[in-house]
């Protein structure tokens, strides 16, 4: 699950992919001594610490590992470059003798370190269109990185992108498997997102069509459709306004998501409707204020994701598709940009949320987020999340959860 998705919130970041925009000459490709364009690197360190109270105040569970990443990229010949990416978990066997201590979210199903290659894929550019084809990163409404552990999200995946018309982003794809901290079977491996899911065999994974337009000022508009064969077709649009002003700048959003189940349901009854509304306000003198409400009126809740999801009131741990039946979500927070007095580099957050089911008995679950960043340049970057949940319900399973990652990031011309 994605976690504060506000503007005043922190998440640990890696560095992006730097693609060369150039084509190559067969001539200057071949006659290069190394045909690397770059590689990037990360070094991460993260900590977490999950601290049950009330009646399951004896599953507590907490995690220390060391990890990272090596990305190489070739130089493009004829529009096209390959790109392959090896990353790795290591436990520093600080961890509690007892394995049920563990916390699983930083290592794979046997909670031990790991290296995988995460990613490997091919991509062609050819003017304003590009097909990636491989194991990469995703970003999209209910498949995305959600990169607030130790390894993020990874997909096997099929895109084609194109942008002929000024201000449109249109993009088809498939996506068939999923790494990562959030599949829910094995970090390391990638498994198939229909089992993701939670259907009992593969089919034929995801197809995808979206059009993102940002062609007037301050505006920009999204509708995205999954083909999930055998599962569900899901419709997701988000409409958002930003106006500047003297004194601040406020943005506006709204989001509407459908999910209905199809074919032989392998992921059982489906029946979502959820629609939101957010509004954020940035001061100059670094002040962020943001308030946001979802609300269900499906039969079985809001659509989950494979990763953090859309949902404007996603939070370090709750989301409104947590709660798995009809309801509504409501978030406020503020923040403050540190750099407004001087201190350039850091920030801080604070959220408050209430996620409760129609029927209250069955779900009612308020979060606090607190959350630190501290980041020099693009060099290093510190995050410090805690998230209090209050269980009103009378299952009484109310926990902390404290997450702190560092990154180390760097590159090396070869």
């Amino acid at each position: 699950m994605q976690r504060i998705i506000i503007s005043v919130s922190v998440a640990a970041l890696i560095a992006g992919q730097l693609i060369a925009e150039e084509l190559q000459l067969p001539r200057k490709t071949i006659g290069q001594v190394k045909p690397l364009e770059h590689t990037e690197a990360q070094i991460r360190t993260g900590y977490i610490n999950w601290d049950a109270e009330g009646k399951n105040s004896s599953s507590d569970t907490h995690a220390f590992a060391v990890g990272g990443h090596v990305h190489l990229d070739s130089k493009r010949w004829n529009g096209i470059m390959a790109g392959v990416e090896g990353y790795f978990v290591e436990d520093m066997g600080l961890q509690d003798d007892d394995p049920n201590k563990v916390n699983g979210d930083f290592f794979d199903a046997n909670k031990e370190g790991f290296a995988t290659l995460s990613q490997a894929f091919i991509d062609g550019k050819w003017g304003n269109t590009e097909v990636k084809i491989g194991r990469q990163r995703v970003d999209t409404p209910h498949a995305d990185s959600d990169d607030i552990r130790m390894m993020p999200n990874y997909f096997m995946a099929y895109l084609l992108t194109n942008t002929d018309i000024g201000g449109l982003t249109l993009t088809l794809g498939k996506i068939d498997q999923m790494a990562g901290w959030e599949n829910g079977i094995d970090a390391r491996k990638f498994i198939s997102v229909e089992k993701v899911l939670g259907a009992a065999k593969s089919t034929n994974g995801i197809y995808l069509a979206s059009a993102v337009y940002e062609g007037i000022e301050n505006l920009s508009l999204q509708a995205w459709y999954y083909d999930i064969d055998d599962i569900a077709d899901v419709v997701y649009l988000e409409a958002g306004y930003e106006i500047p002003t003297d004194f601040a700048t406020l943005s506006f959003a709204l989001q509407y998501d459908t999910a209905s189940d199809r074919g032989d349901k392998l992921a059982g009854d489906i029946d979502s409707s959820t629609w939101g509304v957010s509004a954020e306000a940035g001061f100059e003198n670094g002040l962020a204020l943001t308030a946001a409400y979802n609300s269900d009126n499906g039969d079985t809740g809001a659509f989950g994701s494979l990763g953090g999801g859309p949902f404007f009131t996603s939070l370090e741990d709750q989301t409104i598709d947590a709660i798995g039946q009809k309801g509504d979500a409501w978030i406020v927070g503020a923040g403050y940009d540190f750099g407004q007095i001087g201190v350039e580099g850091l920030s801080a957050g604070v959220v408050y949320g209430s996620f409760k089911a129609d029927n209250s008995y069955n779900y009612e679950t308020a979060e606090t987020d607190l959350s630190l960043e501290y980041a020099i340049g693009e060099t290093f970057n510190a995050t410090l999340a805690y998230a209090i949940v209050d269980d009103k319900t009378t299952a009484d399973s109310d926990y902390d959860q404290l997450r702190i990652i560092l990154n180390y990031n760097f590159k090396a011309l070869l």
